[in-house]
């Protein structure tokens, strides 16, 4: 999405309108205790943004360690604890690369997933790629991470017109019982963020239409055509979860 590269212990990222509110954030949240965020350190004399490289392991091809029931509290915990840690922050003058939504409770990370993970020794060690945080609803966040990580996709067998590009390795049963452990992680014995398991697969089918929509958006702006894709396989899996879950 945008032009990356590491130069010694550091990333160097394009600078968007974004960037300056997204540095201020990632201080504001690392003084706050989540100190596996990237370090905010400014610009280059190039105008890129600088930020501390995170060692460890970016799964893309799903290792099966991923689905471990570690990784899975480990993710749901450090999500919760990105919300916690971005609270208080001051958005005034802020500008953020996607639109905020209602009601505004968090600052949602809106990406959350494997590919924007850190992992060493198959346990989560931190999180990257900040360029789409915006205010939100703590829910709206926690759909797309367990849409990711328990996951909430139809299984290898099912009979859906996606591609077959990603599906869950388990059955409804299996996913039903992971995404009651990442909630329960992710709520840590607080009765206000239990959210009941209706209500987020709810979000889930809501979550990837916009995606679809956006990335739709997207392919017609910038030409990637090969985006197109993703967004068939985000309403397809969307129309699976209302099939199969919501009722």
């Amino acid at each position: 999405m945008s032009t990356v590269v590491r130069v010694g212990d550091t990333v160097r990222r394009t600078r968007g309108a974004w960037t300056p509110t997204i540095q201020r954030l990632l201080a504001h949240a690392r003084v706050r205790g989540a100190r596996w965020l990237p370090e905010p350190l400014g610009y280059d004399e190039a105008g890129r943004e600088v930020l501390s490289f995170v060692p460890g392991d970016v799964p893309h091809a799903m290792p099966a360690w991923v689905w471990s029931e570690h990784a899975l509290t480990d993710v749901a915990r450090a999500l919760r604890e990105w919300h916690d840690a971005a609270a208080g922050f001051d958005v005034t003058g802020a500008h953020w690369q996607l639109a905020a939504r209602e009601p505004r409770e968090v600052i949602c990370h809106n990406d959350f997933a494997p590919y924007n993970c850190v992992f060493r020794d198959g346990r989560f060690a931190g999180a990257i790629d900040f360029d789409l945080c915006s205010p939100g609803p703590r829910i709206w966040d926690i759909a797309y991470t367990a849409y990711r990580f328990v996951p909430i996709m139809p299984p290898a067998v099912a009979d859906v017109a996606d591609g077959s590009r990603e599906r869950s390795p388990f059955d409804v049963a299996t996913l039903r019982s992971r995404l009651a452990l990442f909630l329960a992680a992710y709520a840590a014995g607080s009765a206000a963020l239990e959210y009941p398991s209706a209500r987020v697969f709810a979000t889930v089918s809501e979550r990837l239409e916009a995606i679809a929509d956006w990335t739709t958006r997207h392919v017609a702006e910038t030409g990637k055509s090969a985006l197109a894709n993703n967004a068939a396989m985000y309403r397809a899996h969307a129309h699976w979860v209302r099939d199969h879950l919501q009722r």
